[in-house]
């Protein structure tokens, strides 16, 4: 029998073994139930930790579907309440909601900050009824730029589309990523990511989705390279297996899936 040492990353993922030597960062989940899909468990913290443990995965970066589509600050309540029964395992991504008062969403951010840390933000515009330049996301952006860190949207939407978009707030706020979640959602939506990133080398790509297309993956790396993009799958509402396994037998270096698997992820989102 070939010994693990000698064996591929995609030779595990036939053979339906975990890599103990490598870090996986899942770094686009959710929890919780969720009014548009079924969810497993109701997508409790367990019920995840449980799928992470069974795939090798060591952390997923969270942002409850309650913050997302609801009361965001019950959400990040309860996803921050899932990182002290998971720690290291349940990172939190902060939510904030541009159609509430200013105040509220500096008093969001502030709270985090003091009492947790913000490891990066979570923006869903097109579920807020906005946009990314609506400037009641201007606290967390404020805040990321001040503390140089990311924020992951489900697309960076506004007028002019997303490279305008992107420009304008690459230029106002120098010292934020910006991440471009479901970049591999088929491909015309590869293309326009790919685009994006060329744009502003401080987008990131997120591979999250259920759309993943053949050698649709070699190619981002291809053209952006494997430092800026970022695995993730939409767990618990989308099966994670999926997703890892048609990574990990991408038509890639093991380097390049072990960056993209959670190396990046530990980088951007300073992972310990």
């Amino acid at each position: 029998m070939e010994s693990e040492a000698s064996m591929s990353l995609m030779d595990h993922a036939v053979a339906g073994m975990p890599v103990d030597s490598l870090f996986i960062c899942d770094a686009h989940t959710h929890m919780g139930p969720y009014f548009n899909f079924l969810v497993r468990e109701e997508g409790s913290p367990a019920a995840m930790v449980r799928m992470m443990d069974r795939l090798g995965i060591d952390a997923s970066i969270v942002s409850p579907h309650l913050a997302i589509v609801g009361d965001y600050r019950m959400g990040n309540q309860h996803v921050y309440e899932a990182a002290e029964q998971f720690p290291g395992r349940i990172i939190p991504f902060v939510v904030v909601n541009p159609n509430y008062p200013r105040a509220e969403v500096e008093a969001e951010v502030a709270h985090w900050h003091e009492h947790g840390g913000i490891v990066a933000f979570k923006f869903h515009s097109s579920l807020h009824g906005t946009d990314c330049l609506n400037e009641g996301y201007a606290p967390a952006y404020e805040y990321a730029n001040e503390h140089s860190l990311a924020i992951l949207s489900h697309a960076w939407n506004g007028e002019g589309g997303a490279i305008k978009v992107v420009g304008k707030l690459a230029e106002r706020y120098p010292n934020v990523q910006f991440v471009n979640a479901h970049s591999a959602s088929g491909w015309p939506v590869i293309e326009a990511s790919i685009a994006l990133a060329e744009s502003c080398d401080r987008v990131w790509l997120d591979l999250t989705g259920s759309r993943l297309v053949y050698r649709g993956v070699e190619r981002m790396v291809a053209r952006v390279g494997a430092h800026r993009i970022l695995w993730g799958t939409d767990s618990p509402f989308i099966d994670p297996r999926p997703g890892l396994g048609r990574l990990l037998c991408a038509e890639l270096s093991d380097d390049d899936k072990r960056s993209i698997l959670g190396l990046n992820a530990k980088e951007l989102y300073r992972l310990t």
